[in-house]
């Protein structure tokens, strides 16, 4: 019977369509904003999304992966990413992240992905983040991501920057302010989240490409639930208008929608 309900859960995921943004604190998928994460799972595991990007045209990534708690003070993840465009353009990457705790209320992660196109082009993409409370309930995360060493198309550095200050109520309710650049777009957002195992939340955002000026609003809208060993996550947003020439970047989109989940053992 578990079998028959993780498979519902993988086909589903497949299915209906996550890395979106409102739950990106939350759970085993935390790492995807800031690698030092990683440090906050509690049990192994099998985690799985899908996500489906589209104004005109449509954009749509999968993701399978494992991961691991923390053992001698290391903890890690590992998985295996695809995204494609309608156009057969796409690009699968690898990436595997580590975290670990120096001292208390504080965490540094690391990471690198290897990641290659429709035609065989490769590159290699560094992570790394920092993350703590500076007080019982207010903490804070820095982090990079993409940050690109290598590259065959001859584009190095780059990568998405991201700053978050977030307030905890009694790690239940949790309130934040993120600032997120990504080379072309700056995103300004507030996200508040209400419930423990079983969580909705609203995020809005005022995002801006900085090479044009053009500005646009987004609304994203969430909700989350802790089941025993199984979590699942569905995420959604609705952004005012394209502010990205990048067709594998969210902000190029002005719909988008997904379903995550995660079996624990």
């Amino acid at each position: 019977m578990k079998k028959i309900f993780l498979l519902f859960l993988i086909v589903s995921g497949m299915l209906l369509a996550s890395q979106l943004e409102i739950f990106s604190s939350s759970g085993e998928w935390a790492f995807f904003e800031n690698p030092a994460r990683v440090f906050t799972i509690s049990k192994q595991g099998l985690m799985g999304s899908y996500s489906v990007l589209s104004d005109g045209e449509s954009l749509g990534t999968f993701l399978i992966g494992l991961f691991q708690p923390p053992e001698a003070n290391i903890a890690g993840a590992l998985f295996l990413k695809r995204s494609a465009l309608e156009s057969s353009e796409y690009v699968t990457s690898v990436e595997y992240d580590v975290a670990l705790s120096p001292e208390e209320n504080v965490v540094v992660g690391a990471g690198a992905s290897l990641a290659m196109d429709q035609d065989g082009r490769k590159k290699l993409d560094l992570h790394g983040g920092v993350f703590g409370y500076l007080l019982k309930d207010v903490g804070y995360s820095v982090s990079v991501r993409d940050f690109t060493l290598w590259s065959q198309e001859g584009t190095y550095m780059g990568g998405v920057y991201t700053l978050k200050l977030f307030y905890d109520s009694s790690r239940k309710n949790r309130f934040s302010y993120c600032l997120q650049f990504d080379q072309e777009v700056l995103e300004n957002r507030i996200d508040f989240v209400i419930g423990k195992e079983q969580k909705a939340g609203l995020g809005i955002s005022m995002v801006t490409n900085t090479d044009t000026g053009q500005n646009a609003f987004k609304i994203s809208l969430g909700f989350y639930a802790n089941v025993n060993n199984v979590s699942i996550g569905f995420d959604t947003f609705v952004l005012s208008s394209s502010v990205s020439s990048n067709p594998f970047s969210e902000h190029h989109y002005t719909r988008g929608t997904g379903i995550r989940f995660a079996v624990r053992w």
